[in-house]
């Protein structure tokens, strides 16, 4: 399960800039000869087992000659069919769901399997729990204490992701709370990164000095924004101590921070399950209640005091 990670600078996305095989099919569908639109059709449907197949497979499968299939990856603005079938390849590995749905489209979940296989939902939870495993095995303890001392010991913590990176985010800000203050949300709504960012006063990580300077916790798990990418690579030059909660399997588009945490994310569906990552943030909550201490303790018990008097709960 476990895959190695290239940290070399890559684009933000599968190609910075390069239209999506199905964009370019959209844009120029109206030009399309009604055989080639056959084949789009069936393109379309399913992007991402393009990357499966090979041109003479593809064809027979749409109805259509080979020859329609080059002249249309052509048309496209591909050089040739391989370079097509990597545009599919990298959509899958990018995430995104289009790209990964199963061919035919996606059914019932309490469809009749074969015997012997486990029943759909049985096997949901067994790839959940393969998930979790894979990232225990992945997350050295030694660091998760360092960074649990780091979330203790900085000034200022300020959460931030995008997508299904903004709700890990969150819940890891409401974790921290629970015993610490001064954990906020980079941006709040109607803010910019920029107007906090500028704020965000850097930490030495190694000395563990950072009692006087900010941590950025950030979770970025594939299909990054490139606002993200950018906030990632700013904090690396600002000096910015930063956690990284990731997935295990895209490569960075910039440096990984020291503190990197990656989590295995990969279901048996077209959308990412993220158990392991809440596991991750969970652990690091866990660690960081004993080293707050007395202060921790009382912080609770005010909450808790706030809450009667509110009548909140």
């Amino acid at each position: 399960m476990k895959q190695a990670i290239h940290a070399a600078q890559a684009p933000d996305g599968p190609e910075a800039g390069e239209p999506s095989l199905t964009a370019r099919i959209r844009n120029r569908y109206g030009d399309l000869s009604p055989m080639e639109r056959q084949l789009a059709d069936v393109i379309l449907a399913c992007p991402g087992e393009l990357s499966g197949y090979s041109a003479t497979e593809l064809a027979g499968r749409a109805g259509v000659s080979k020859m329609t299939v080059s002249r249309l990856v052509r048309r496209l603005g591909y050089a040739g069919f391989e370079a097509a079938r990597l545009a599919a390849r990298r959509g899958g590995d990018w995430g995104s769901p289009l790209f990964l749905l199963p061919p035919g489209g996606p059914g019932p979940a309490s469809a009749a399997v074969s015997d012997g296989d486990p029943a759909p939902l049985d096997a949901h939870f067994q790839r959940s729990a393969e998930a979790l495993a894979a990232t225990a095995r992945q997350t050295d303890p030694a660091m998760l204490a360092r960074a649990a001392r780091a979330l203790a010991d900085a000034r200022r913590i300020w959460v931030c992701g995008a997508r299904n990176s903004a709700f890990l985010a969150g819940y890891a800000r409401w974790q921290f709370i629970q015993v610490r203050g001064e954990v906020h949300q980079l941006a709040a709504s109607g803010e910019t990164m920029a107007e906090t960012l500028a704020d965000l006063a850097a930490g030495n990580l190694d000395s563990g000095d950072l009692e006087s300077g900010d941590l950025l916790f950030l979770v970025g798990i594939r299909r990054r924004p490139p606002a993200i990418v950018r906030l990632l690579r700013i904090a690396g030059e600002r000096g910015i101590p930063t956690i990284l909660i990731a997935d295990s399997h895209s490569a960075l588009e910039a440096p990984p921070p020291p503190l990197t945490f990656r989590c295995e994310t990969r279901s048996l569906a077209a959308l990412d399950t993220h158990v392991a990552a809440l596991a991750v943030i969970h652990a690091l909550a866990a660690e960081l209640i004993p080293l707050t201490g007395e202060a921790g303790r009382a912080r609770i018990r005010a909450i808790e005091d706030l809450h009667e008097r509110l009548g909140e709960l």
